[in-house]
């Protein structure tokens, strides 16, 4: 959802980069980029590590969560193509879903404010599987729910870790990438990379 349907990587990593500064430690760019993709437990887990005990998780959350709902605060951008590939799925009757990292009740209030939510009312968040990105575990659970075999299934992905489940769970998949782009280990799963969205659902025959 967030660097794939929703434009707020980047306001996420600002955020993240402000934090750190008000907070006097160190930039850690490496540090955001391996959160990219995570559900919330294996983020905090992540964080815990990065930070090193300099200061308490939750003072670093405080503090980057006001950054970015300052940023968020009056509305939330969305990503070129998002609203003319869920019209076009729907004019074909082609079923989607969401599978994101974000909990699932963030995910349907920000959908909802970034003027998505009836284009998409279906979502698996983070916090209805046990592991998260980059294990399978939410693109089956996305798959089952829509009775399909993962096989016969398109992933839009954006980050790495997207990429490397969607891929564990034997989807067809396509990387759009946004702040972190694919590196050479990455590309030797043989994925599809696109552009955007559009570009994306044209390559795999969806258009």
């Amino acid at each position: 959802m967030d660097g794939l349907l929703l434009d707020t990587e980047q306001v996420y990593f600002e955020g993240f980069r402000t934090a750190l500064a008000g907070l006097g430690l160190r930039q850690d760019d490496d540090l955001f980029r391996r959160l990219v993709g995570t559900n919330r437990a294996l983020g905090r887990q992540l964080l815990a590590e990065g930070l090193s005990g300099h200061v308490t998780l939750e003072e670093f959350d405080a503090a980057w969560d006001d950054k970015v709902t300052e940023r968020l605060a009056d509305c939330i951008p969305v990503k070129p193509g998002v609203r003319t590939l869920a019209e076009h799925l729907q004019e074909r009757e082609i079923p989607y879903i969401i599978a994101t990292s974000t909990g699932t009740e963030k995910a349907h209030l920000h959908l909802e404010r970034a003027g998505l939510g009836t284009l998409f009312p279906n979502v698996v968040g983070g916090d209805q599987v046990a592991a998260s990105k980059p294990a399978p575990d939410i693109y089956l659970c996305a798959t089952a729910r829509l009775g399909h075999d993962p096989a016969n299934c398109v992933a839009f992905e954006d980050s790495p870790n997207g990429v490397r489940a969607a891929h564990a769970a034997g989807l067809i998949t396509v990387q759009i990438p946004d702040i972190v782009a694919p590196d050479a280990e990455l590309l030797k799963l043989g994925h599809y990379i696109a552009s955007d969205l559009i570009a994306g659902a044209q390559v795999v025959g969806l258009w």
